[in-house]
């Protein structure tokens, strides 16, 4: 296991958390700090009792989360896959949100480009690892730009760092205008993509950068096997590239819960 500077466990009672599927209950939630390059990558860590597998959920828009040492979320406590961290857990995930590494910058400023940094990449495998030590396998999931973070982990890790599989909704996948995509972080390169990959998208995602054809775009890009699930829901509302629309799969959670945590079970530890 990667050393870990500081411990600090609080306990937070997220049974306020409403999901379609139903109502998480407490759960023991950790804050760890995980170091990778000289620097410290805060996260919340919720551990089941016997957990089967691990997920680091990664958030879209820039990432920053700003987590205080008491693991209050200064940004993103809405994102898709922030929100629902307890249902991962409570459908026995090892479950970690990681922040960005201490040099990343502020929500206020983050650091241009950082998400589909070599760095950054190096950062988030420092968290596979450290979750691998927890329980392997460990499967990254990133939704929207949190989809350029994965492409920068699979572009700069190797052996205890990789991910085992990768699950990406709602995702930014190929280029479009100066936004960055995963593939702008894998270097184009669909070689390093190779592994078990799920991509859930929502039918109704009016974001454009993040539009359902793109994902027929990504798989002839891929060449390799892609599963892909196609959700359906409300429109939502407010701005279409954020977490109250359909892009953020807005009344949905609990199917999208079920769906990445039905595909692990039923491919990545069938057989093991």
């Amino acid at each position: 296991m990667l050393p870990v500077r500081r411990l600090i466990v609080v306990l937070s009672l997220i049974s306020g958390l409403i999901l379609a599927a139903g109502t998480a209950p407490a759960q023991e939630q950790a804050v760890v700090e995980i170091p990778s390059r000289g620097q410290t990558i805060r996260a919340l860590l919720i551990k089941p009792a016997n957990p089967v597998a691990s997920v680091v959920l990664l958030a879209g828009g820039h990432g920053v989360l700003a987590l205080s040492g008491d693991g209050k979320i200064g940004w993103g406590a809405g994102n898709q896959l922030v929100r629902t961290r307890a249902a991962y857990a409570q459908a026995g995930f090892a479950t970690i949100v990681p922040d960005a590494a201490s040099d990343m910058g502020t929500p206020a400023k983050p650091k241009n480009g950082y998400r589909s940094s070599a760095p950054h990449g190096q950062d988030v495998g420092a968290v596979i690892a450290y979750m691998r030590a927890i329980k392997a396998p460990v499967v990254l999931v990133g939704t929207s730009k949190g989809a350029v973070s994965a492409g920068a982990v699979l572009a700069q890790t190797a052996g205890a760092t990789r991910p085992d599989a990768v699950v990406l909704t709602a995702p930014m996948l190929m280029p479009v205008g100066k936004q960055p995509s995963f593939l702008q972080a894998m270097g184009n390169n669909p070689q390093k993509a190779q592994l078990p990959f799920l991509v859930v998208g929502h039918r109704k995602d009016g974001c454009q950068y993040t539009q359902p054809a793109s994902i027929d775009q990504f798989k002839a890009w891929h060449r390799g096997k892609v599963d892909v699930v196609m959700l359906d829901g409300p429109e939502g509302k407010g701005d279409p590239c954020e977490a109250r629309a359909a892009h953020g799969f807005a009344g949905i959670d609990g199917q999208v819960v079920q769906t990445v945590a039905g595909w692990i079970k039923g491919n990545i530890l069938k057989g093991l």
